[in-house]
């Protein structure tokens, strides 16, 4: 039976898709990704996140005049293109020979989760970075009428009612499956990320609700999947590269490089992402997001 080996193709689509599925936070995010990405660390991307065309008129024929043409104005946010992400491992002879069977499994998928952490890290980031709109109480009585509130806050910000999202910290998590009246709707979460499948605990106000261990302690995030656009690019696979890729999938974009190094006598393996991360701002001000803290304990 002939050999039969897998592609630079088939290891980078493996590995980008082992990064779609360790992101939680970063799965709800309005992703845009490219491959083969010609720019440079540094550049902005604008990300459009909708488009405005006013309220509908009126026709009245027993006026007699034409109807009126309004203008589309289509919504941008620009996310600066600022960081470079990537995990190289180094894979001398005598270990590629004897321990590694599974490059994809032992070694290229390993690296891919651990770009999705920067990933995941930098939405997180911009999530902490907001200013707090609601406190709640330290024993957490008062979170469901807080989300309420949010809820209405969104609402009247004219903020779409589909994929909303409120993404907790374990103490809120906590406090919302402790909750006596068990108001928590299970919901299925069947055609999502393995990672968004795993984390989501219901649905709740209009809001999916999902926890993350990268959110500040004590805290949450109502808000919808326009408000923190993410974006990442897969730089060109370098000329001199013996293996390598560039792919896109589910909203990621990630390259895969592995050459020889002769001088150690060993491979070089480097899964990285050109990536930046942003928060949507309408008229000058955050209206897609709503952030909660805790009130200290008395």
């Amino acid at each position: 039976m002939a050999n039969k080996f897998l592609t630079p193709k088939q290891i980078a689509s493996a590995s980008i898709a082992a990064l779609t599925q360790q992101t939680v936070l970063a799965g709800t995010a309005w992703r845009d990704a490219e491959a083969d990405f010609t720019g440079k660390q540094g550049d902005t991307v604008t990300v459009r996140t909708d488009t405005v065309v006013g309220p509908a008129r009126t026709f009245n024929r027993s006026e007699n005049k034409p109807i009126v043409i309004d203008d589309a104005e289509e919504k941008s946010v620009d996310v600066k293109l600022d960081t470079y992400l990537y995990k190289g491992i180094n894979l001398p002879d005598e270990q590629l020979t004897l321990q590694v069977k599974d490059f994809t499994k032992q070694v290229a998928t390993p690296q891919a989760k651990s770009v999705a952490i920067g990933v995941e890290s930098m939405v997180a980031g911009q999530m902490n970075a907001l200013s707090s709109t609601i406190t709640v109480k330290a024993d957490g009585t008062d979170l469901h009428t807080q989300l309420i509130h949010a809820r209405a806050l969104l609402n009247k910000a004219g903020v779409p009612f589909d994929q909303r999202w409120f993404a907790v910290s374990s103490e809120l998590e906590s406090m919302l499956l402790n909750d006596p009246q068990k108001r928590l709707v299970p919901v299925d979460a069947s055609g999502s990320p393995q990672a968004l499948r795993d984390a989501i605990i219901g649905r709740l106000y209009g809001f999916t609700v999902l926890p993350s261990n990268y959110l500040a302690d004590g805290s949450g995030v109502a808000y919808h999947t326009t408000a923190f656009p993410l974006v990442t690019r897969a730089l060109e696979v370098p000329a001199g590269a013996t293996f390598g890729q560039a792919t896109t999938y589910g909203g990621f974009a990630m390259r895969l490089v592995r050459d020889y190094d002769p001088g150690y006598q060993q491979d070089r393996s480097v899964v990285s992402t050109l990536a930046g991360a942003s928060t949507t701002t309408d008229d000058g001000s955050v209206k897609r997001a709503v952030r909660f803290t805790t009130a200290p304990a008395a």
